[in-house]
Order: structure tokens, then C-alpha cells, then sequence
């Protein structure tokens, strides 16, 4: 009898601790909160899943901080779209993302790793291409010496690194360093379940308590037009490129303008018609612009602001980059630099506003103030779209757009995170009289944002 309870009793320990070795997965949707949570795009919660709309850079920050060891699995379903997926996770204090199908090339594995996204690092495994409409399971296995990643059971990436060697690319870019989250890249997509699990000694730390029915944040009020005549009679400077200007960045921003009596003069490179790209939101006469006049011709004296629009030619006016693109035309004049660049300077010394919109941003990073760039220590809205192809620090690359600011200093707003955090259509930033607008969607707030600063004056 002795002998029988002896045994069962060795029995149960061995099961106890086999148990232990194994913890239960603890599920995140209940605690996941879309209107604190979203960084970027439309995240909901719905009947206990969470969908988001396509978007570039749709991402969400999940509430909870992971021990050093530890399991971060999802299932999902990706509905539209031909770009990734990604589950972005902690490893000793830093950030990366797990991608699968990424660079529109099928690419799949772990990014950043030595500086270099998975078109280059060795975790790199080609040929993984999501089909839309069936279900996945992706997997992060984060010991204190490896990452393990994993795509429907099948072992995609195995990284032997104390996570010193990781960074979080900037077009996934999340506000707190210490947490988990999750990412598609212009793709409607639904997560059918988000759950982490520890494998050590550490528990999971929740950053808030379950809530089956939270209350959501509420939203601002659409941004109201600009009625008032306070900004009447001043005249703005809308300066574009005259290849490659993102139309959108410059018709939305002055219909606004002069809706509120503000003159508008359009400036660029060379007096000579101006040529957007294409699809920018020109209608059917090809949306070509007549400049009004030639930077050289400019002076900041006859104005009250300045607003450089986007799109990839406004490359050309980057008065201190050193790199170089693979579109000639991209890489500009000196002398029409130069020219830019003494025109910043004008405002600049004059007390006037200096605004920028989505690639245009990077024009103000690059200019030189004192050999300074005026955005240094400024808080500044850059799109995460993607610079053009070129030169980067020696390197051929294609960085975002937001790689412009970061690297002169600027102290970066993160992507749609202003006002109503499920969209960047106000994600417009005033820090003195520098004006900033993340991206097209951006455009019409920009135009408001002017007009409001103007008529306060």
C-alpha cells in the first residue's frame, strides 16, 4: 500500500511538472483596445476578432510587455492586398518585426537584423507568397540566445543572437520599444487570435486588465472648413517640382488656401510646365502646372509662408544630401539647390512659416540653417511610404521617406498617430513655425493648419 502511494505520488509530481514546463497561451483579445492601441490604419474589434483595412503601414501596439523568454503566435487571414505581413516582437531590449510575403518580392524572415531589412540578411527565405482568403498561423520563439520564427508549423528563420544585433525598420515603427505588436502592409486583413505564452521563470505582463466591453476613446470632429477671413489677403508660396509632384499634395492644400482668401503663387526649379506623377490625383487634362515663378526669382519678403509639396521629384531640391538616385532627374541642379535652400534661409530669418508635406518634408531636413538642418529638434510628420531608389550612406536602398528627417535630427511623430488615431487625414504638426503634413491624405489639413496659423497672426 506504501509502495502504490509512493508511486502515484511520483506520478503526480511528474505531471505537475511537465505541466509547468508547458504553460497555457493567454489570448490578447480581450485586453486589445483599437482606440488606444492603433498607430497607424483601421483596426477593430469585432465578435472576438480584429480586422484592419488596407493600409500602408497599418499597425497596431499590443498592450502587453514579454518576458525575456517567450512565445508570440497568431492566426489570420489575409483578404486583399499582395504585401506582408508582420508580427513585430522583443528580444534583449530590442525591437524587430517577423514578415512574411514582404518587399513585393514573397519574401519572409526577421528584419532588422545588423542594419539590414531580409533582402539582405541571412534570415532571408524566398518564395513565401500568402494566398488571400485561407487561414495561417505565424510563430515567434524568443529564447535568450535565439529567435525561432515559424509559418504554419514550418520553420522559417532561426536567428542565434542576444537580440543586440536587432532593430525595428521604420516603416513599422511602434510608440513603446517594450511591446509586442502587429502589422499589414496595404492588406485588408482579419487576426483570428493573438496570444503569447512565457517559457521561463518570468510571467507575461499585461499593460491593462481585460475589458469584455471597452469604452471607446472619443473621436475628434472632422476638421471643420475654413470659413473665417482672418487669413484674407495673405499670400502663400506653393513650391513644386517640375517632374514627379504629387498632385494631390498641391491642389487639395490651395483649395483650401484660397477658400479662405489666401493667394496662392506656385513656384519650382524652372519657369516651365510641371508634370505629376501619375495616378497622384490629376484629373483627365493630365494635371500639368504652369509655375508662376522660378525659385530664383523668389523672395521671401512678398510672402507669409512657404509649403513645399511631395512626391518623388521634390528629391531634387535636397540641398545637403549626399547620396544619389537611380532617376537622374531626382538628383537636381546645384544652382536651383542652392537657390532653395537661401529661400528656407529667408523665411527662416524672417519669422515666417516653413511648411512641408509628405516627401516635401525632406527638402526642410536636408536644408542648412547655421549648417544645421531646420528640423533638428523639431517634432515632425514624414510619411513611411518609400523615398526613391537610390545611394543611401554608400549603400544602394530604398529607405522610407521618414529616413530624411530621422537622420537630421528630427524628432519623429509617429504615423497616424495625431487626432483621430485610425487615419493620418490630420496628421499635420506645428512646432513653432515649422508645419509638417504626413502624406496626401494629410493635403486638405495642411491647407486648414495654414490658414488657422495665419489668421492667429
Amino acid at each position: 500500500m506504501l509502495r502504490i502511494s509512493l508511486l502515484m505520488l511520483t506520478i503526480l509530481t511528474i505531471a505537475e511538472s511537465v505541466g509547468a514546463a508547458e504553460p497555457e497561451w493567454q489570448s490578447l483579445m480581450p485586453v486589445i483596445r483599437p482606440a488606444d492601441d492603433t498607430v497607424a490604419g483601421n483596426w477593430q474589434v469585432r465578435e472576438g476578432e480584429l480586422t484592419v483595412q488596407a493600409a500602408n503601414g497599418a499597425r497596431l501596439s499590443l498592450p502587453v510587455t514579454p518576458p525575456p523568454e517567450y512565445d508570440f503566435r497568431v492566426t489570420f487571414t489575409r483578404h486583399t492586398g499582395v504585401h506582408s505581413i508582420a508580427l513585430a516582437f522583443v528580444h534583449g531590449g530590442k525591437q524587430a518585426t517577423f514578415e512574411v510575403d514582404a518587399w513585393g518580392q514573397h519574401l519572409a524572415g526577421i528584419q532588422q537584423v545588423g542594419g539590414q531589412d531580409l533582402r539582405q540578411n541571412k534570415t532571408q527565405k524566398p518564395n513565401q507568397t500568402l494566398t488571400n482568403g485561407r487561414k495561417y498561423t505565424m510563430l515567434v520563439e524568443v529564447r535568450r540566445n535565439r529567435v525561432r520564427t515559424f509559418l504554419d508549423g514550418e520553420l522559417i528563420a532561426r536567428l542565434d543572437s542576444d537580440g543586440s544585433d536587432l532593430s525595428m525598420p521604420s516603416v513599422w515603427q511602434l510608440p513603446k520599444a517594450n511591446q509586442l505588436g502587429l502589422g499589414a502592409w496595404d492588406a485588408q486583413t482579419t487576426f483570428h487570435s493573438v496570444e503569447v505564452r512565457p517559457a521561463g521563470d518570468s510571467p507575461i505582463a499585461m499593460v491593462r486588465a481585460s475589458t469584455p466591453q471597452p469604452t471607446p476613446r472619443p473621436q475628434p470632429s472632422p476638421p471643420k472648413p475654413a470659413t473665417s477671413n482672418s487669413a484674407r489677403g495673405k499670400k502663400v508660396l506653393m513650391v513644386i517640382a517640375n517632374q514627379d509632384f504629387f498632385y494631390r499634395e498641391y491642389g487639395d492644400p490651395r483649395a483650401e488656401l484660397e477658400r479662405a482668401g489666401v493667394q496662392v503663387v506656385v513656384a519650382a526649379g524652372r519657369k516651365a510646365p510641371c508634370r505629376p506623377h501619375g495616378g497622384s490625383g490629376q484629373g483627365t487634362d493630365g494635371g500639368v502646372v504652369q509655375p508662376d515663378v522660378a525659385i530664383a526669382d523668389v523672395k521671401a519678403a512678398d510672402y507669409d509662408a512657404i509649403l513645399f509639396s511631395g512626391g518623388w521629384g521634390a528629391s531634387s531640391y535636397q540641398y545637403a544630401f549626399n547620396g544619389r538616385y537611380s532617376n537622374a532627374g531626382y538628383n537636381g541642379d546645384r544652382a536651383i539647390k542652392a537657390d532653395v535652400n537661401r529661400v528656407i534661409n529667408e523665411f527662416i530669418a524672417q519669422d515666417k512659416y516653413v511648411c512641408a508635406l509628405c516627401n516635401g518634408v525632406s527638402i526642410l531636413a536636408w536644408a542648412r540653417v547655421d549648417g544645421q538642418s531646420p528640423l533638428r529638434g523639431k517634432t515632425v510628420c514624414a510619411p513611411v511610404r518609400e523615398a526613391p531608389v537610390g545611394v543611401y550612406n554608400g549603400r544602394q536602398g530604398q529607405p522610407s521617406c521618414r529616413w530624411h528627417p530621422e537622420v537630421n535630427g528630427a524628432r519623429m511623430s509617429p504615423p497616424g498617430s495625431i487626432g483621430n488615431p485610425g487615419t493620418n487625414t490630420d496628421d499635420v504638426v506645428v512646432d513653432g513655425k515649422i508645419i509638417t503634413g504626413e502624406d496626401d491624405p494629410s493635403a486638405r489639413e495642411m491647407g486648414r493648419r495654414i490658414v488657422s496659423v495665419l489668421g492667429a497672426k
